[in-house]
């Protein structure tokens, strides 16, 4: 446990739906935020899931400060006007320097969705999906360590068998936002609980990049499925190409319904009234239900039964 005796006013930094819902868990609760530093609108595009923090803050009475870089020169003077306990990193991808989170006398805090230790690292969510692996909304202390803090709540959110990484965001946020409120008397009592991880038993995860979402149709049908459900909303998509053109998948499932025998993988195997289309995989067929093409306002314009996708040479770690 940390106490200070007092309640444990916060200060919150983020750029997501996750640091969204943590500040309004935390305004819900009745927590004393001193202060908010959001990720500016205009980064909006270069941020999957970007979520403004400005308008929700601003409603609470919150001083709100935005930032492009975490580094930028207001950001420092802004954290120190408003002294807070403990500095809640929720949902930035900027690394946060030692000298901000000296300010706050509690340490900082961070969030990740897998059930810690296991899973530590980059793109949680997405490879949650892809190895089927558990899923949690995790409040920790920051170390010099990603991910290897000691933690101050831990809530396991269920990982359903169709789930889209969009799917998985939303359930969690929901758990951290529960996690919160449970968390909030602890906090407005100046007492924080701390639980130590088991290092050996950590699990990391490496980065993930656009490039890793390419599909490779040789692959088995559930693998592919599982693929275009991970890198789907808010993520970049899977992809693979028709006659040169970018085509991304954002909804899908797997499909027998139709014999693939002698079928080459990545064949366009049928296009049905409600134009979805079926594609030959490895060992079975995916139905496409939502997807584009570059330059098609209607993607069946550019797709004929009997082509074959064509899949670029695939990056590591995808």
């Amino acid at each position: 446990m940390i106490s200070s005796h007092r309640p444990t006013s916060i200060a919150l930094i983020g750029s997501v739906s996750s640091s969204w819902h943590a500040l309004d868990a935390l305004i819900r609760s009745r927590v004393n935020v001193t202060c908010v530093l959001g990720v500016n609108e205009s980064e909006a595009n270069r941020i999957s899931d970007f979520r403004s923090l400005r308008t929700l803050a601003t409603d609470a009475g919150i001083p709100f400060q935005p930032f492009v870089k975490i580094s930028d020169s207001p950001v420092e003077p802004f954290l120190r006007s408003h002294t807070p306990d403990m500095l809640w990193v929720i949902g930035l991808s900027q690394l946060v320097p030692d000298r901000l989170i000296s300010i706050a006398p509690m340490g900082g805090v961070g969030f990740h969705p897998t059930m810690l230790p296991e899973g530590r690292g980059r793109a949680p969510v997405a490879w949650t999906i892809l190895k089927n692996a558990r899923a949690a909304a995790n409040l920790f202390f920051l170390t010099d360590q990603p991910d290897a803090g000691d933690i101050i709540v831990q809530r396991e959110v269920p990982v359903l068998p169709d789930d889209y990484s969009e799917d998985l965001i939303q359930r969690t946020n929901e758990v951290l936002a529960t996690a919160i409120h449970e968390l909030a008397p602890n906090l407005n009592a100046g007492v924080v609980p701390r639980t130590p991880q088991n290092h050996s038993k950590a699990t990391f995860y490496p980065k993930r990049t656009p490039a890793n979402g390419v599909i490779d149709w040789s692959r088995p049908a559930g693998e592919i499925y599982r693929l275009i459900r991970a890198a789907g909303r808010p993520y970049p998509g899977a992809f693979s190409h028709s006659g040169g053109k970018k085509l991304t998948i954002w909804r899908a499932r797997p499909d027998s319904t139709h014999a693939i025998a002698n079928s080459i993988p990545g064949t366009v195997l049928e296009i049905d009234d409600n134009k979805n289309v079926l594609i030959a995989a490895g060992d079975d067929a995916i139905r496409l239900t939502e997807f584009e093409i570059e330059g098609y306002t209607d993607p069946l314009d550019a797709l004929k039964i009997g082509e074959t996708l064509e899949s670029p040479a695939k990056e590591p770690n995808g």
